[in-house]
């Protein structure tokens, strides 16, 4: 089959093409960016003064995943806050993954405040502690009156907070097959890449297309294939339901 082959590649490309650079940022400093897609409505990425791609999240607030209810509503609002222009994040810290974890202020609007208060975000207790005592104070009593008022995802009786909601298997791993070969592939430039099979991989926008026809579509840190596989970063691994991994060694690709 194709996929035994093929598998790797959306994970390559991402590496290759999509792939966070090393954070050359610290908590303290302000980062001058332009929002450039969103993974939720407290998660996006941005391109930053040297046009270089940096994950970031909202510190101490998480909106719903994708799937989830709400997920829309909260993107949208943080799209009209966020999207018209150039923002400033002010950093509160880089996660183990090289995420920007940090703060937005719209004409003197703090923007994570702005969805817990519509209710499409909850408090997130995994990096609350990153806030300031004052605004993480402010974020709790946001939070609870959210909640007593029934506003947006709080209109569920139990609505699933999105750590755990991540827990939950999307999809059954793929059968097991015969062991794939290593597959080894470079970057040549031009959001392309060769591999030493023959076949090459270009990026379109959040596409990956293969010269075999094979489609790789990237969203977030997660990569799905045509194949019916799927792909998580993790640092600078990505790894695959198949069991797969993908490592990028300057311009070299490598998949076992």
């Amino acid at each position: 089959m194709r996929s035994v082959h093929l598998r790797w590649l959306g994970m390559s490309l991402w590496l290759a093409f999509g792939g966070i650079g090393h954070a050359q940022y610290a908590p303290g400093q302000t980062l001058a960016a332009k929002v450039v897609v969103y993974a939720s409505g407290s998660a996006f990425a941005v391109l930053d003064p040297n046009q270089k791609v940096k994950r970031v999240k909202l510190t101490g607030i998480d909106a719903p995943e994708r799937k989830q209810r709400f997920t829309a509503q909260a993107r949208q609002l943080a799209a009209e806050w966020l999207s018209a222009k150039p923002i400033a994040i002010a950093i509160d810290a880089i996660g183990a993954d090289e995420r920007i974890h940090g703060r937005v202020d719209i004409d003197g609007r703090d923007v994570g405040l702005i969805l817990i208060e519509a209710g499409l975000a909850w408090c997130d207790p995994s990096d609350e502690g990153h806030l300031p005592a004052t605004l993480r104070q402010a974020y709790r009593q946001a939070c609870d009156q959210a909640k007593t008022q029934r506003r947006g995802l709080w209109q569920d009786a139990h609505p699933t907070p999105p750590w755990e909601y991540r827990k939950m298997p999307e999809f059954d791993a793929l059968p097991s097959a015969a062991p794939a070969p290593a597959k080894h592939c470079r970057d040549i430039g031009y959001d392309k890449l060769q591999c030493e099979d023959g076949t090459s991989y270009r990026a379109l926008g959040n596409r990956v297309v293969g010269s075999d026809d094979s489609v790789y579509w990237r969203r977030g840190n997660t990569v799905s294939g045509s194949d019916g596989n799927r792909y998580h970063q993790q640092g600078t691994s990505l790894y695959g339901t198949d069991g797969s991994v993908c490592r990028a060694r300057g311009r070299r690709i490598d998949c076992h």
